[in-house]
């Protein structure tokens, strides 16, 4: 694994807020431990904003490729700007040949996407915004 290879792997870590993460295989071994910012940093007080802003969170429940359009049907699981009630299905994670419900947490109406078609997520990553 390269150094640029590290470098993306840690931002990834960081925009998702996964603090840990540990690769091994084969002749190398790799742990990555992602600090927070404390609450007098400036990292802090510039996400302060920025959560307020959005009400809820779609976030994924699990580990997988993220689809908006179901990979059975071919059809997409739901628009963006549909209204949405909570445990409605909103997107679909693929984990190998297994398909998991990503659903929503509360009623609302879906925002913008945070998350493409095909995208690798891990778990709590953020796919929607829910307004």
């Amino acid at each position: 694994m390269t150094v640029d290879e590290i470098e993306r792997l840690a931002a990834w870590c960081a925009a998702a807020r996964v603090s840990e993460i540990e690769l091994a295989e084969a002749g190398f071994s790799l742990c990555l431990r992602i600090q927070s910012a404390g609450p007098g940093s400036r990292a802090a007080a510039s996400e302060a904003p920025k959560a307020e802003a959005i009400a809820t969170t779609v976030r994924a429940p699990g580990v997988g490729v993220f689809r908006l359009v179901h990979p059975t049907t071919g059809h997409p699981v739901i628009e963006r700007g549909q209204t949405v009630r909570k445990g409605e299905t909103v997107g679909v994670l693929q984990i190998g040949a297994c398909l998991k419900a990503v659903v929503s947490p509360a009623d609302g109406k879906l925002g913008v996407g945070l998350a493409e078609d095909g995208a690798v997520v891990g778990y709590g990553t953020p796919l929607y915004e829910l307004l």
